[in-house]
């Protein structure tokens, strides 16, 4: 079984003493929805072919096949179960099934190729792998085929509603109906009962590892700050194998015994259909999805009457999107901000007020501490630039590369590699990451910075700033640009002329421009910078 590599020895006894820990397992708390609630529904499956929906007593009865299943192949407390769905109720099903037999799950999102899926099971010595068949024009099963050459461990590929091929097995051929009731997973509050990777920009993943506490300590957080309602439902359009839907929405929506709406795959105006059709109360995601709805030519505002919050975090958030959806879904929007290893570390909250809610990430979380320091580590002053130090009950417990931990502090926080400025109220800026900094002749400039003010420019729909190599100046500073469909273009100068009139200094105005029909990105819908770097100077 593995093992938490880094938990300082009274951190339980000082989360537990909070009321922040101990954590249920899923599959405790869905036997506990299926028992109180089990014809409540808990996902609809929303498609432009139509709309399915599923009870929590749907829930535990495939989720009771599928552990069935996995003990078959002899899957034993301890071993890593790694799976690639797309946002699929068979997905929640196998998430709990894992749990049920004690086995460490491994979700990982289905861009990730051969490289990555590879790496993964090869890191954390998968038993067995599950995939689907051809999705958006790609074969998984042929990915799984070939991951599987190289993973010693992986013993077992399955299929899940796709046709096998030789030497591997379809799941819903293994399952079948318990012969007796299913006992609770072995696994204990404090196992470790996840491996999620980081969605790395620029090198290979982490394996970050958490357990029903650390994720159970997320979701009071969530509860301490917006509570609960019987009649919530969220829309889930961004990938359920991320961090974010895993424990926001799998094990949050297990507890608070609520329900969501999943797409299989995002389409800005399903989304707004199914915000309607559904009365969805929730509806956030990252900027690019949002960015995606309020472009989208049925966008109406009283189609989202529904809608009560719209949160947006994992990538960089500019303060004009969120006051544009403010405005467009006439609900509460607000940023917030966390990693794989410390998620929803900051939030904003009712009834803070605008400014807070667009200029800044919020505060941290209840339960939280959030700290900025210099080089040396030494917490700086309120409006003081520094790096993000994390410490609450969500924090993981380690790495599964034991190197890697050398990102914690001898007192347990977790090093971001963030950089953000905290004021007098405790609110939290994110300013920029330490490693996207540009060097223009000598002087540190933030990439984030210069972004803001971008994205405030009426033409501009998207915007990332990176440093190209220069002769004179050692880096300068060039601004990779998405136009709105009816910008007409826009220059150079334009660029200059707008940045002048907003009072930036000389030295963060662009020297370059790059008008692209759209950024490339990773799962979470962060800019690949690594990617925009290379065809710039290959260009």
């Amino acid at each position: 079984m593995l093992a938490p590599t880094h938990l300082p020895a009274d951190r339980a006894a000082r989360h537990e003493a909070a009321g922040e820990w101990p954590g249920e397992s899923f599959s405790s708390l869905l036997d506990a929805r299926a028992i109180h609630a089990a014809d409540r529904v808990y996902c609809i499956a929303g498609s432009r072919a139509g709309d399915r929906t599923y009870t929590f007593a749907d829930l535990k009865r495939r989720a009771d096949r599928m552990a069935v299943a996995l003990a078959a192949l002899g899957v034993r407390p301890g071993d890593v179960v790694s799976y690639q769905l797309p946002n699929w109720f068979e997905a929640v099903a196998l998430a709990c099934a894992v749990d049920r037999v004690g086995a460490v799950q491994n979700p990982i999102i289905t861009i990730y190729r051969d490289r990555e899926v590879g790496f993964a099971c090869r890191q954390a010595r998968a038993r067995v792998l599950v995939v689907p068949g051809v999705v958006r024009g790609f074969d998984h099963r042929e990915l799984a085929r070939t991951v599987q050459r190289e993973a010693a461990d992986l013993e077992h590929v399955l299929t899940l509603r796709a046709d096998p091929l030789p030497g591997q097995r379809t799941l819903e051929s293994l399952e079948d109906e318990p012969r007796a009731p299913l006992g609770p997973s072995p696994l204990g509050p404090h196992d470790v009962s996840f491996v999620l990777y980081t969605s790395g920009t620029t090198a290979d993943p982490k394996g970050v590892l958490h357990t029903a506490s650390t994720l159970g300590g997320l979701n009071w957080a969530q509860r301490a700050i917006f509570g609960v309602s019987g009649d919530e439902r969220s829309l889930l359009q961004f990938p359920l194998m991320h961090m974010g839907g895993m424990a926001m929405f799998v094990r949050a929506l297990l507890h608070n015994g609520t329900s969501t709406v999943f797409m299989d795959a995002f389409d800005p105006e399903l989304a707004i259909e199914l915000i309607e059709r559904w009365q969805v109360t929730s509806a956030g995601g990252p900027p690019a999805i949002l960015q995606a709805m309020l472009a989208a030519p049925t966008f109406a505002t009283e189609k989202l009457r529904s809608v009560r919050a719209s949160g947006s975090g994992a990538a960089d958030v500019s303060p004009d999107l969120i006051r544009s959806v403010s405005e467009r879904f006439a609900c509460l929007a607000y940023r917030s901000y966390g990693m794989t290893e410390c998620p929803m570390a900051t939030s904003a909250r009712p009834g803070d007020s605008e400014e807070k809610c667009f200029e800044t990430d919020g505060r941290p979380s209840p339960g939280c501490t959030v700290r900025a320091v210099d080089d040396a580590g030494r917490p700086v002053a309120a409006g003081v630039e520094g790096e993000l130090e994390l410490y609450g009950p969500q924090v993981c417990v380690g790495y599964l590369d034991p190197a890697l931990n050398v990102a914690f502090t001898h007192d347990g926080f977790v090093r971001s590699g963030d950089l953000g400025v905290i004021d007098a109220e405790g609110f939290v800026r994110i300013t920029g990451r330490r490693k996207d900094v540009i060097i223009r002749k000598g002087e540190n400039l933030s990439a984030k910075s210069i972004e803001d003010d971008l994205a405030a420019h009426p033409k501009v729909v998207e915007v990332a700033v990176v440093g190209v190599p220069d002769r004179e100046s050692g880096e300068r500073v060039c601004a990779c640009v998405v136009l709105r469909p009816d910008a007409g273009g826009l220059t150079l100068p334009e660029v200059r002329d707008f940045m002048r009139a907003r009072g930036v200094m000389m030295q963060k105005i662009p020297e370059q421009l790059e008008l692209m029909p759209e950024l490339p990105r990773n799962a979470t819908g962060k800019v690949r910078k690594d990617v925009l770097r290379a065809r710039l100077r290959s260009g």
